[in-house]
């Protein structure tokens, strides 16, 4: 008995990741990629901040578009890492449902609030590329950064999030509608076959 649930169960996990496969390398791809953006981000403004402040304490001058600078690679890094944690399922939420509802009713519950989600990130992601497109020819004062490139990081991050949104959809409907049989058989109940050498 315990090698026949334990067969099922391989054969479900080994479907899992075979369906799987692709969208976890992507996920782990993308994973990887922002960890490093995060991280060359927080690297230049810890740079440009402590650059400034050498400047101005021991030389007598600082860099007038430092402030500026570091500001707008905080808003990039805020919104990179708000990508990276929905990834991770980081983000604050109210898990009260979702503890005393059964499986298939927590994962229904899931998809609604993915489908709110969307709906929020598609107002998000359309309002921030109007307001990039027309601050474009708008420059800041000390860096003359046109302003769109600051909040360009807006829509991209909502695209991004949807797409991540539409995906967890995905995975929850299927778990929803799964007829594949899960076993959860302590190990001391499944008997493996021993190699000796």
């Amino acid at each position: 008995m315990g090698h026949e649930k334990l067969s099922i169960l391989l054969r479900g996990e080994l479907g899992m990741e075979k369906n799987e496969g692709i969208l976890g390398q992507t996920m782990g791809f993308l994973t990887k990629l922002l960890n490093g953006i995060l991280a060359i981000l927080l690297a230049l403004m810890v740079i440009i901040v402590f650059s400034n402040v050498i400047g101005r304490y021991f030389l007598g001058s600082s860099l007038a578009w430092s402030e500026e600078v570091s500001r707008f690679l905080f808003i990039w890094l805020v919104f990179f890492g708000a990508i990276l944690a929905y990834i991770n399922d980081e983000h604050l939420a109210l898990d009260i449902l979702t503890k005393v509802l059964p499986k298939k009713g927590s994962q229904l519950i899931a998809v609604i609030a993915d489908l709110l989600v969307i709906y929020a990130l598609s107002l998000i992601t359309i309002g921030g590329y109007k307001i990039t497109v027309e601050n474009m020819t708008w420059l800041s004062p000390a860096a003359s950064i046109p302003y769109g490139y600051v909040y360009i990081v807006v829509p991209f991050t909502g695209s991004i999030l949807i797409i991540q949104a539409v995906l967890k959809i995905f995975r929850h409907v299927k778990a929803l509608f799964s007829s594949s049989v899960h076993y959860e058989t302590p190990v001391d109940e499944v008997s493996l076959p021993t190699k000796t050498i």
